[in-house]
């Protein structure tokens, strides 16, 4: 039985450039949302300072007993650090700040793993059916400020999580023309990830490669406004998103076969979402496929689209619920 006394909560996914952070009640194993907020991460020195303003916004709520913080970085033990902020932070220290009782550091992609369980089916959109398997192994990955991965198996709603960052896993590429962009880049770089291309500067990247344009020269747009161009059916930015699609699609083939997947490589993040018409080309299908040997393997591997910005926020919630009824 759940417990009948009240608990307030703190939940955060923290990016590379935005972080979301949730207040909630916990009453009776069910959580109520006081208030949610996204905030710019440039705008603060730290973990702490970020906290701080968010719950000197709403003094009259209280301060939350228990957190949960979902963060784009590597855990090592209680202590977690960014990769793309000069973040550190450690449980101890975030207890005796803000009086926490516990305070729980997880990778955000294994929080958005947690988050499928809070997902309505209309946020899910199926770009490739296969045969899906409810108990097997599932796969996320997703491009933002960084690329990020995760893995998950069992039951939806208990599920074991893996972090992982595979994101930074050498790119392979696997036609004429991505060979040619991998040795633009080795030329400038040394070494290619997979994150250089699929993320936020990766799409700025792939936009460089197409205009002909030579790697790291001065660029009058960002990631977002070739997003806007390609709506509007710019030639150079529609073809950019184009080519970002494939080997995204390409990354969640190698990731399926790697862990085989059979519970299904989800896309998740912003990105994704707003590129969606150009996830949806049916070419694609073949690309997710296309492998000499695994085709069959592949073609049983359902892919999906998450339609939902706030997963890692609604995992790192999960887990703040949980670490309450644990208590209790």
């Amino acid at each position: 039985m759940g417990s009948t006394e009240e608990t307030l909560v703190l939940a955060a996914d923290i990016g590379g450039t935005r972080a979301r952070l949730l207040l909630g009640r916990t009453r009776a194993d069910t959580l109520h949302v006081l208030r949610h907020q996204e905030m710019p991460c440039a705008d603060h020195a730290g973990i702490e300072s970020l906290i701080e303003a968010f719950l000197d916004k709403g003094k009259d709520e209280g301060r939350p007993d228990v957190a949960c913080l979902a963060v784009a970085g590597e855990l090592e033990g209680q202590r977690l650090r960014m990769t793309n902020l000069p973040w550190e932070m450690d449980t101890e220290r975030l207890c005796g700040q803000f009086r926490f009782s516990r305070v729980r550091l997880i990778n955000d992609f294994a929080a958005q793993a947690h988050g499928l369980a809070c997902l309505s089916d209309d946020r899910i959109i199926v770009l490739h059916p296969g045969v899906p398997d409810a108990q097997g192994v599932r796969a996320l990955l997703g491009p933002g400020t960084g690329f990020g991965m995760a893995i998950s198996s069992g039951e939806l709603s208990h599920p074991l999580v893996f972090p992982s960052q595979g994101g930074l896993a050498d790119f392979a590429p696997r036609s004429a023309r991505e060979l040619a962009l991998f040795e633009a880049l080795l030329a400038e770089h040394g070494r290619v990830n997979i994150e250089m291309l699929l993320s936020g500067r990766g799409i700025e990247r792939l936009y460089r490669f197409v205009a002909g344009l030579p790697p790291g020269a001065p660029l009058s747009r960002d990631a977002a406004d070739i997003g806007t161009a390609a709506s509007a059916g710019e030639t150079i930015a529609t073809e950019t998103l184009r080519f970002f699609a494939r080997i995204l699609v390409a990354a969640a083939a190698n990731l399926g076969l790697t862990v085989l997947a059979r519970g299904g490589v989800y896309l998740t993040g912003g990105i994704v979402s707003r590129i969606l018409p150009f996830m949806r080309a049916p070419e694609l299908i073949e690309v997710f496929r296309d492998h000499p040997s695994m085709g069959t393997v592949l073609a049983r591997i359902p892919l999906y689209v998450v339609r939902d910005e706030l997963l890692g926020l609604r995992g790192a919630a999960k887990i703040a619920a949980e670490m309450v009824r644990d208590e209790s």
